[in-house]
């Protein structure tokens, strides 16, 4: 079955990227049980803005969706890294994913526009269409966003995550 991917990245301790790949069947379905967590006045879920309560809550519900969650981790953030965490989720997914949602960064849009249209030649996907997003427009976009706050955490959070995500290499 096809799959979207979801993207977002963690600067906290090193930096990560993180992919939450997601069966097209099930994206409006999932996208329906994030959007119903959000709290009135809210737009979107941001972790670092959660209480504990609210994100031992939004875990519970990820938990729920089934998605596996692929985690590329590098020691420092630098535009090098980021163009090899990018390049590598191509490669781990070109196989199956027919869309690639990437929470998008102002600062480095244009380069990470050249890292996936040079990545998608490398790994040949030519049919994957990918976009550069902010996160308010799709809740699945949240999903990375707690993975990596709760695994660049560690401890309790990372083993709450644990059962659905995995480091990958690069």
């Amino acid at each position: 079955m096809p799959i979207h991917v979801f993207v977002d990245e963690n600067k906290t301790r090193g930096f990560l990227m993180v992919a939450a790949r997601c069966p097209s069947g099930d994206v409006a379905v999932n996208r329906k049980a994030l959007r119903g967590l959000l709290l009135p006045g809210q737009e979107r879920l941001h972790f670092r803005h959660e209480t504990d309560a609210r994100r031992k809550q939004i875990l519970d519900v990820i938990a729920g969706l089934h998605l596996m969650v692929d985690i590329y981790a590098t020691e420092r953030e630098t535009l090098a890294n980021r163009r090899r965490c990018l390049e590598a989720i191509v490669r781990d997914t070109a196989a199956d994913a027919e869309r690639l949602v990437i929470e998008r960064d102002e600062s480095t849009i244009a380069r990470d526009r050249e890292t996936l249209h040079a990545a998608c030649q490398r790994f040949e996907c030519f049919e994957l269409r990918w976009e550069l997003m902010v996160p308010k427009l799709d809740p699945l976009l949240w999903v990375p966003d707690a993975i990596g706050w709760a695994w660049a955490r560690a401890g309790h959070w990372r083993r709450t995550v644990a059962t659905f995500s995995g480091l990958r290499d690069l």
